[in-house]
């Protein structure tokens, strides 16, 4: 199992550009864990509903999906952001 944790925050911004940041942040740590898992299709529905977007306002993008290539591997592995393949046993996960 791959695990990939990218956090990319200005905390100088305002509130609302905040919030697109983090979510994007969060977009990209989910991508990298399907991709890390072989999971190369992105359902934009899905991703929106796990971010709290209304059911209403995310089916509109249930036809639409994201296709993770190599070029979003080597753009992980370009922000230098991989982490170890597999999370040690006795590890504490915050």
């Amino acid at each position: 199992m791959t695990f990939c944790s990218v956090h990319i925050i200005n905390t100088m911004l305002e509130p609302d550009e905040y919030l697109h940041e983090r979510i994007q942040s969060v977009m990209l740590e989910v991508m990298g864990v399907l991709y890390g898992n072989n999971i190369t299709l992105v359902h934009m529905g899905a991703m929106m509903r796990l971010l709290g977007v209304p059911d209403a306002k995310a089916a509109e993008h249930d036809n639409e999906m994201l296709e993770l290539d190599e070029k979003f591997g080597a753009m992980l592995q370009e922000l230098n952001k991989s982490t170890p393949k597999q999370v040690p046993r006795d590890a504490t996960i915050h």
